[in-house]
């Protein structure tokens, strides 16, 4: 059961409307009763408080499975084993995977045990005599940002301690999951392990260079152990996904003929896969876990020019951290949607969004939903499906104004990714592109944008009366008859609907 608020206009009071799952049958009911209803023009509104196809009944955005897309993208192009080679290689890391994938160490007492023993060492193994570059990037965790709904979920119920870590003996925390889920104590412990791995880098590394970005309080800061000039790396990407592209980029005009990114995420898989072209001969990517690690040979993955273009758009649209998944419609079903059309997308997250991109995604969406029809409102397939018996909400697309703000959440996103080489990238404000912000300067998604059920059509009533004899009763008191969903149809009712059968006259 949902229950919403509709406001006719901002100076009347507004009125409580109930709708749950059963709404779609009274609706039939009543219009088999007689009730004036056009069902076209009700099922271009949500009939609950937000879109089910899109959001869980919070307005949680959907999640989605990205690790499918991996799969596809993985698929004949992995090796169990990195290839030998003398290629002048270059590693770039993850920093925040690589402190996820350490997490508590056992044995290890202080924070400079982390570092001494485990972080630094997994960093400097990569030096060789093929490598003497590593870049180790950060996440940045701003408060306004579109990524605090990801953030929130995976945080736990208990609010973490602020912890501040200001030399190599304090303590950790006896429960290392609530320290990492505080945002503030993540930001605080990425710059001390960048400071600390560049001290040790000058100590011990002469002959090797160490850059690290993101983790600093500046949020352009590079620092290298060298003296390499590396202005061109200050940027102010919030998250190290970009900054690998960033980073890659450059590495390649350096001379670098292989370059090898260490991360688990798919977001930076799909980042590498459309810039592939701009970077090394040999892009790989490690991937998975310590027991079942991969090399994913991303300079062999065959996609057609346009699906490689707009690999980033498809990701965004069809769900990702933040914009989400269409209810029961995965990564495995939407790819062979997108090898058909994804020419559909070319214009979103490119310039501004215009009536026509958006025309082009909605008929993306039409192709998900009805693969076989050629339309290309999404209304009139949610009005058809209706017809032909989906009569659950989440397996019904969203409404078109749902669904544009919806398109809007994915623009935004796919701008950031496709500005990932720029260090100071151009991008519009969420907020206004399917996003608000609260008192608090938080980030949410804008997940409904008008009244569930429409004016006109809050007449549609089911009365709980026991016998409807006075203006008490809620059909009597809008002047409408008693139908079969009202309860008084159990007992005696005095205002029932009658069908008046018509005689041929003789």
């Amino acid at each position: 059961m949902y229950t919403l608020e509709t406001r006719k206009d901002a100076s009347q009071k507004g009125q409580t409307i109930k709708a749950d799952r059963l709404l779609f049958q009274r609706l039939l009911v009543a219009q088999d009763s007689g009730r004036d209803i056009d069902l076209k023009s009700l099922l271009s509104h949500e009939l609950t408080p937000v879109p089910l196809s899109l959001a869980d009944t919070a307005g949680r955005l959907r999640p989605t499975n990205k690790a499918a897309l991996g799969k596809i993208l993985e698929d004949g192009v992995t090796v169990e084993v990195l290839p030998k080679s003398s290629l002048k290689t270059y590693f770039i890391i993850d920093g925040q995977a690589l402190v996820q994938a350490i997490g508590k160490p056992t044995g290890a007492k202080s924070f400079g045990d982390v570092l001494a023993d485990v972080f630094n060492a997994s960093v400097f193994s990569h030096f060789n005599e093929h490598c003497s570059r590593v870049d180790v990037l950060f996440d940045r965790y701003r408060i306004t940002s579109i990524k605090s709904g990801t953030r929130e979920r995976r945080e736990g119920r208990v609010r973490s301690i602020r912890r501040k870590i200001d030399s190599r003996e304090i303590p950790l925390p006896a429960n290392w999951k609530q320290f990492m889920d505080l945002p503030e104590n993540k930001a605080n412990l990425t710059k001390f392990l960048s400071d600390q791995m560049m001290l040790e880098t000058k100590k011990s590394r002469h002959t090797c260079e160490l850059i690290t970005a993101g983790g600093f309080e500046e949020e352009t800061k590079v620092a290298s152990s060298q003296v390499s000039d590396v202005e061109q790396l200050q940027s102010s990407h919030e998250e190290a996904d970009t900054r690998i592209i960033l980073h890659a980029k450059a590495a390649y005009m350096d001379g670098y003929d292989r370059i090898i990114v260490l991360c688990r995420d798919t977001d930076v898989l799909v980042l590498l896969t459309h810039f592939a072209g701009q970077l090394s001969g040999e892009l790989w990517m490690r991937t998975g876990t310590r027991q079942e690690r991969r090399y994913v040979a991303v300079h062999d993955i065959q996609l057609t020019p346009t699906m490689q273009r707009n690999i980033l758009v498809y990701h965004a649209v069809t769900g990702c951290d933040t914009v989400s998944q269409p209810s029961g419609h995965g990564k495995k079903t939407t790819w062979k949607v997108f090898q058909q059309h994804g020419a559909l997308l070319d214009d979103l997250g490119r310039g501004m969004l215009s009536e026509s991109t958006m025309r082009s995604v909605e008929e993306f969406f039409c192709r998900i939903y009805s693969p076989a029809s050629d339309e290309t409102s999404i209304n009139d397939v949610r009005y058809r499906m209706f017809q032909k018996g989906t009569k659950d909400q989440e397996k019904l697309p969203p409404s078109r104004k749902c669904l544009e703000q919806h398109i809007k959440r994915a623009h935004h996103q796919a701008q950031v990714w496709f500005q990932a080489d720029v260090p100071i990238p151009e991008i519009e404000l969420p907020i206004g592109s399917g996003w608000y912000e609260d008192a608090t300067r938080r980030l949410h998604p804008h997940v409904s944008v008008d009244d569930p059920l429409p004016n006109e059509f809050t007449d549609i009533v089911c009365c709980k009366c026991k016998n409807c004899a006075t203006s008490r009763c809620s059909c009597r008191a809008k002047n409408l008859k008693c139908i079969a969903a009202c309860t008084c149809n159990i007992g005696v009712c005095h205002n029932p609907y009658s069908v008046a059968i018509e005689t041929d006259s003789e």
